[in-house]
């Protein structure tokens, strides 16, 4: 799918020329190019851009397995920016936590001669992707009047062991880094009493937490879908030219359907990615996460089903795109979680009649 046709040709090739590049020339590439913080207003230090040239870039990351945190680091700005945070603190990489209502503890430091009012932060947020492996995480505490953001420094991934009670240090996955099925580093973010100043936290509008989770989920779909449009485009020329008694794979009945039922998941989201981008909100998000999640795990059974045994190689790339399908497809959430979250809204309208503009966007 093509969210900004003009930015698409860009991506594919920066992104199609450094598969092999070190990701920290990757990185430093993506950085000079401003990247990172395409979609936050540059009047708040970003690049300028809307949520399709955001998805645009996603997708390229899917496309082309691209081991770097481009999509987190993003959304982490944009999340910083929304707060009147400084976004400069995302500039060697940031991950980003998101911790629903009840999960995590905000609060004031009530304790007479605390000092500028500091913070307490307790509590865990399960599974933070790239962390320990980047220097930034911001946090984002959804309460029930507001949203409470933070800058953390990240843990040292090779020293668990590290003082957790360093200013803004916060304790991560004991044991060192854990990776994956895409081999991408992931890990919990214990906050056991973290103490933070207040001019690294910020109290923003209770749906800024909302928001940030919204467009999370809008560019993890996208980033599955450029995964998907890979998939397919390898499995279609594998079956094209793969011979078996003298003719074509694609010349089988059954080898024909699995490959137009691969087509008809990959459109499926290309439809609802097009709803979510253009008419961005907490129920399109929501439609097209849990569409995401089910596509992802069909076409990465289907393609390895359709490759055979080539499918499971190291050299053939497939899965470099079908271990991130995997790994992605609950990230922030099973798809029965988007599901329930897309039938809360429709309970709260309190009618059948908005279904159908919550999951298109339309006017009720």
């Amino acid at each position: 799918m093509i969210f900004d046709a003009d930015l698409r040709p860009v991506v594919d090739d920066v992104l199609g020329a450094n598969t092999d590049t070190a990701p920290g020339e990757l990185w430093a590439l993506l950085t000079e190019l401003g990247w990172p913080v395409v979609g936050v207003a540059e009047d708040d230090g970003g690049a300028g851009g809307d949520l399709a040239a955001v998805a645009e870039l996603a997708a390229g990351v899917g496309r082309h397995a691209a081991a770097v945190p481009l999509i987190e680091t993003g959304l982490a700005a944009w999340a910083l920016a929304g707060a009147g945070l400084p976004i400069a603190a995302t500039a060697e990489r940031a991950a980003l936590a998101l911790a629903p209502a009840g999960t995590v503890e905000a609060r004031r430091d009530g304790t007479a001669g605390a000092a500028g009012g500091d913070w307490v932060f307790d509590g865990t947020v399960p599974r933070v992707r790239w962390l320990p492996e980047v220097p930034t995480v911001v946090l984002v505490v959804e309460q029930a009047d507001a949203t409470v953001v933070a800058i953390l420094d990240a843990p040292p991934s090779a020293a668990p062991s590290a003082d957790p009670t360093a200013p803004g240090a916060a304790a991560g996955a004991a044991g060192g880094v854990e990776r994956d099925l895409a081999g991408e580093p992931s890990g919990p973010l214990r906050l056991d009493g973290l103490r933070l100043p207040a001019d690294r936290v910020a109290v923003a509008p209770a749906g800024l937490a909302g928001d940030v989770l919204d467009r999370t989920a809008v560019l993890r779909a996208a980033a599955i879908s450029g995964a998907v449009e890979r998939a397919c485009t390898l499995t279609k020329d594998h079956v094209t030219t793969r011979q078996q008694f003298g003719r074509p794979l694609s010349a089988l009945p059954a080898v024909r359907q699995l490959v137009a039922g691969l087509a008809v998941e990959r459109d499926l989201l290309d439809a609802a990615l097009t709803v979510a981008v253009t008419r961005p909100g907490s129920g399109t998000a929501a439609a097209v996460r849990a569409v995401a999640a089910r596509t992802a795990g069909t076409v990465a059974t289907d393609t390895h089903q359709l490759h055979g045994a080539i499918g499971i190689t190291q050299e053939y790339p497939l899965h470099l795109v079908t271990r991130r399908l995997w790994s992605w497809r609950d990230d922030e959430g099973t798809q029965r979680r988007w599901e329930r979250l897309l039938g809360d809204e429709v309970i709260r309208t309190g009618s059948d009649e908005p279904l159908w503009s919550l999951v298109t966007g339309a006017s009720a």
